[in-house]
């Protein structure tokens, strides 16, 4: 079993709420949920309009799981898992295929697709919990983004939900450079004009 897989259900679902950067919602509609769980094809196949609010209403949940390690109230956090972990159980089978790549498998995959998904998240964080410790579950740094990420580099040193925000970022920040240096110049060469 690979928690690191199933956290990552729960990431990309928290990490897939509108923000100012990005204000679709994946959960909006039956064929946007479709696209979302385009990663996981076994449960897009599945996933039906029912699954919707449930998914929703686990992306809350797991939000307020985040905004906890956010204030760094870690007994928060682990309340807030345990109350998920009691309502979406896992239900740990051995499986494989062509008697082969036998792993186990913590939900099961003929219910819901909305609890198939919930388990496994679910699971993979409490787990990122316990193996990572709480200061590991970080919020993006680019303020108009709401990603999430758990922060698994060796130095501790995450600080975006991804590529595509820290390269943003960088280019923000060398812009400003750029903007004060010239600033600075023009400055400098107005001084020098006036002696």
């Amino acid at each position: 079993m690979d928690f690191e897989t199933y956290a990552k259900f729960g990431v990309d679902l928290v990490s897939s709420e509108p923000d100012e950067i990005d204000g679709a919602d994946p959960l909006a509609s039956l064929d946007s949920v479709r696209g979302f769980l385009g990663a996981w094809p076994w449960m897009a196949d599945r996933v039906d309009a029912g699954d919707i609010g449930p998914l929703v209403q686990l992306r809350k949940e797991l939000r307020a799981v985040f905004e906890a390690a956010r204030a760094r109230r870690s007994a928060e956090m682990a309340d807030r898992l345990n109350h998920l972990l009691e309502r979406h159980r896992p239900q740990p089978t051995i499986s494989g295929h062509d008697d082969s790549d036998w792993h186990l498998h913590i939900a099961d995959d003929r219910g819901p697709v909305a609890t198939e998904f919930a388990t496994g998240a679910v699971m993979g964080l409490a787990m990122a919990f316990l193996d990572l410790g709480p200061e590991r579950f970080g919020n993006c740094a680019e303020p108009r983004c709401g990603g999430i990420f758990l922060d698994t580099s060796r130095n501790r040193s995450r600080r975006y939900c991804s590529d595509r925000c820290a390269s943003r970022a960088n280019v923000a920040a060398h812009r400003q450079r750029q903007r004060s240096g010239a600033l600075a110049s023009g400055a400098e060469a107005v001084e020098e004009l006036e002696q």
